[in-house]
């Protein structure tokens, strides 16, 4: 579809659309982790043309993707460069969407260089953006990038937390983890894993998962009271907090207590702000894991189990 965009803006001679089709399909490209070379040069044509046009909002956006692609290939300098330039440029035209994303840029070189103190603070900076824009995507992004944060500076509950917030999102908006950043956070939450041991970290990754962002974000001062406790004492306070019967999701808890109330899977999509079509998915799963397969049936698991 972006190649046939492409042709088509190039059919037209628009060169403002010629360079949005280029940066967007970079965008993906990049994070499909597909060969750097081919998609800087895509990057190059399509600053090329936005600075030709004076657009500093695609100046901004071809910078950001431009930062990312550096990072990937080590030149932090440059990455941070890059960011830079976005993020002001956003502020001169009032555009949030990537400047929260060049934040980001910019946490993750203050990582690289080993500058902990001001990645958390850019972290924190750009997943606020994020919540304030309402952008689901980004918010989940940015909850994994501070939870790595957190967890390199000795809070690995919360960072677990944190973690399965961003799981549990995912999961609602059917918006899967690019693959480009699944290796390093899959190295990440392992490191987390061996230190916490497998049971502290499953009830910490199962209470995360049943928060909010907003919840999860607050959990910090509830990981601080634990943390003053022995490491005992954390576990078996976190194991109070059991998942669902049935390993059902917080999520999928939400649905089925809007079944019982015989909402239909339109009115529940409204209600959960979801689309009809995710609904259908989170009643499937609801009913492969309850072993049912009718409305009443479910309705009646949720009765027992108080759940309703």
């Amino acid at each position: 579809m972006f190649e046939e965009n492409l042709t088509r803006q190039r059919e037209l001679g628009n060169k403002r659309g010629i360079a949005f089709s280029l940066c967007l399909f970079a965008l993906m490209l990049v994070d499909a982790q597909y060969d750097l070379t081919t998609v800087s040069s895509m990057l190059e044509e399509s600053l090329a043309l936005f600075r030709g046009l004076g657009d500093k909002w695609g100046v901004a956006s071809v910078s950001m993707v431009l930062g990312r692609v550096a990072l990937l290939q080590g030149d932090v300098t440059t990455a941070r460069s890059l960011a830079e330039e976005s993020v002001r440029l956003c502020r001169e035209v009032g555009h949030r969407w990537d400047a929260i994303q060049s934040i980001a840029i910019l946490a993750k070189v203050a990582d690289a260089q080993h500058d902990r103190a001001a990645a958390l603070v850019l972290y924190q900076k750009s997943l606020d953006l994020a919540r304030e824009v309402g952008d689901k995507i980004l918010i989940a992004s940015g909850l994994e990038g501070l939870a790595g944060a957190v967890a390199t500076r000795g809070d690995p509950i919360w960072a677990t937390r944190l973690w399965g917030a961003a799981v549990a999102l995912r999961d609602t908006i059917g918006a899967p983890m690019p693959p480009i950043k699944r290796a390093g956070y899959e190295r990440a939450v392992a490191a987390v894993r061996i230190h916490l041991g497998e049971k502290a970290f499953a009830a910490a990754w199962s209470q995360g998962r049943m928060m909010t962002p907003e919840q999860a974000l607050q959990a910090r001062d509830l990981h601080t009271t634990l943390h003053q406790s022995s490491k005992g004492a954390v576990v078996a306070s976190l194991a109070k907090a059991p998942p669902y019967p049935a390993m059902l999701t917080a999520r999928e808890v939400e649905v089925l207590r809007l079944v019982a109330q015989g909402l239909t899977d339109r009115q529940i999509a409204e209600q959960l702000i979801i689309s009809p079509r995710t609904v259908n998915t989170h009643l499937t799963s609801i009913y492969n894991k309850l072993g049912v397969d009718t409305r009443a049936a479910a309705t009646r698991f949720a009765v027992d189990h108080r759940l309703v």
